[in-house]
């Protein structure tokens, strides 16, 4: 989500505080990320300026990044003509994704000069522009030659062009009656993006949710042009952070967290956005690693169970040989088959035997004898192998649930840790500066009576919390014949009702019967889980159990996380 205007607005009125102060350090982590160390009102300030396509922003941060050995050169000549500078003035151009930062500082002969930061928030083709007092381009992120057809020229020493104006109205300034029509139209946020500037089609559906009227939509635009803004971020069901807006949204999004300022809720929305991102990228990574050994197992086992099926067909070869042998006299030089009476069949009934004609009898016979015993050997592999690739699917399926419940870049780690121990994956030289002994931690929830109940999220914690954390007496609950997580309820012998219903709930949504009603959940005490000696991570057999019948239950689920969390 890049800046739009009606957000860059609410930044720049937290920007004021660096009026006056000094620019000290720049830095250039990233060729379209710029840092700017100000000291101001006897505080060191950070200033973020990124023209990203998709994650252009400005902004106050406490984030740190890691600056390439060399800086660059737009880095070296901002440093040349900017440290020492003071800020006089940071505003915001109309209301589109334009600022300005005036600052006063030395030339190169020591007389004070005016200088423009231009800040150009406008997605593929953001940039940062240098200009002299003359507005003349000093220099700029994107440089745009003339040869682009109707594009602005921005190269080092041509005057700067103003972004052309959209002819929008500016929706600080607009009359009231300007948004009456936004509520009698088909389509309000299309309406709203293509008249007024700088509004996104985020900031307009949030907008029109939270006022459901013209003069509400009116009078919020107009507090926050008073510098009223309610920083926030909201967040998609799944967790996924869907918006940073300077106001309240209303009935748009799953949860809504409050922030003190824009640049804390943009350091947040960032970070959390690129942790999601990275958790998308690598669990996507490992899912396909997993699922094509999974597909490549799957095969396997259908092919192997085909050859069993097929162990009929080779019986009948042998049976086709012993009846050649007997029945020798019947057969003829050049004969393409054979009728004989099967004797090995209740009643003796006629048979037809395929015969090769370029073959004797005898070596017909020998034919079908090597096919029986191809077929024999075959279907003892078939059978010795059948069992182990059930087991390597299963362990692969449960991988895959396993994958999707990760909520942290190292519990995808871990997983990605045990795949390389069983040979899925190469090991990686940087594996070995992962701290071996550590391990994360399942996930708690609170029942109703207010007994803990705790969930693996992979084989690591499954194994963990089963064979050492739980105690012999508690109960250990799992979905029945298919993957999903082990369940401990934290309570010496029968729990309470309510509790053990909730905890198979547990059992039946963190498995791969989600989706599914009436799942069988198995449970007994944990004294009757073991783990066979040469199991895969989170293998075990159980024994003494009884069942539960559990449809799946989120709201419950929900009620469950947020008593743990109060606790």
């Amino acid at each position: 989500m890049a800046m739009d205007g009606i957000a860059l607005g609410a930044v720049i009125h937290e920007l004021q505080p660096l009026i006056g102060g000094k620019i000290d350090k720049v830095q250039q982590p990233e060729k379209d990320l710029l840092l700017f160390v100000v000291r101001a009102n006897n505080a060191n300030l950070r200033l973020l300026v990124s023209t990203h396509p998709e994650n252009g922003r400005i902004q106050l941060t406490s984030r740190s990044f890691d600056n390439p050995m060399n800086a660059p050169a737009f880095c070296m000549l901002l440093r040349r003509r900017l440290i020492g500078g003071r800020i006089c003035s940071i505003r915001q151009l109309g209301a589109d994704r334009v600022c300005e930062i005036i600052i006063l500082a030395r030339n190169e002969l020591f007389d004070e000069v005016s200088l423009r930061l231009i800040i150009e928030l406008t997605g593929k083709h953001g940039n940062f522009l240098l200009l002299e007092p003359s507005g003349a381009i000093v220099d700029c992120v994107r440089r745009v030659s003339a040869s682009n057809d109707g594009a602005r020229v921005l190269l080092p020493g041509f005057p700067y062009e103003a972004i052309p104006p959209q002819n929008k109205l500016d929706p600080f300034v607009a009359p009231k009656e300007a948004f009456e029509a936004l509520f009698t139209c088909a389509d309000p946020v299309r309406a709203m993006t293509t008249s007024f500037d700088g509004v996104s089609k985020q900031s307009a559906n949030a907008l029109l949710s939270a006022a459901q009227s013209p003069a509400a939509l009116f009078s919020l635009l107009q507090s926050m042009k008073s510098g009223n803004y309610a920083p926030c971020i909201a967040y998609h069901a799944d967790g996924e952070p869907a918006a940073a807006l300077p106001f309240i949204p209303a009935n748009l999004y799953a949860r809504v967290e409050p922030f003190v300022s824009m640049s804390e809720v943009l350091d947040r929305y960032y970070s959390d956005r690129d942790q999601v991102v990275r958790i998308r990228r690598h669990g996507a990574a490992l899912r396909h690693t997993v699922s094509t050994a999974l597909s490549r197992a799957q095969n396997k086992y259908a092919a192997f169970l085909e050859t069993i099926q097929q162990s009929e067909a080779h019986d009948t070869a042998r049976i086709s040989g012993e009846l050649i042998l007997a029945n020798l006299h019947l057969a003829k030089p050049g004969m393409k088959e054979l009728i004989v009476d099967d004797y090995f069949v209740d009643p003796p009934a006629k048979r037809i035997i395929s015969l090769d004609p370029a073959l004797t009898a005898q070596d017909n016979a020998k034919k079908q004898f090597k096919l029986y015993r191809k077929g024999k050997l075959g279907k003892a592999y078939a059978e010795g192998q059948v069992e182990g690739l059930a087991n390597e699917i299963a362990y692969l399926e449960g991988q895959l649930e396993n994958i999707g419940k990760c909520d942290t870049l190292y519990e995808l780690s871990e997983i990605k840790e045990e795949l390389i121990r069983e040979r899925y994956l190469r090991p990686e030289k940087a594996q070995a500066s992962k701290p071996a002994n550590k391990s994360s931690a399942p996930m708690r929830f609170v029942s109703s009576d207010g007994i803990v109940i705790y969930v693996g999220k992979n084989n690591r914690q499954n194994d963990a919390l089963t064979l050492q954390t739980a105690r012999s007496e508690n109960i250990w609950l799992h979905a029945k014949n298919i993957p999903g997580s082990h369940v401990v309820i934290d309570f010496e012998g029968e729990p309470p009702e309510q509790t053990l219903r909730e905890a198979a709930n547990l059992a039946a949504f963190y498995s791969q019967s989600r989706s599914s009603a009436g799942v069988p959940v198995d449970y007994t005490p944990r004294k009757y889980v073991k783990k066979p000696s040469g199991a895969r991570p989170g293998m075990v057999i159980y024994s003494t159990n009884r069942t539960l019948y559990i449809t799946p239950d989120t709201a419950s689920i929900q009620q469950l996380r947020e008593r743990a969390e109060q606790k």
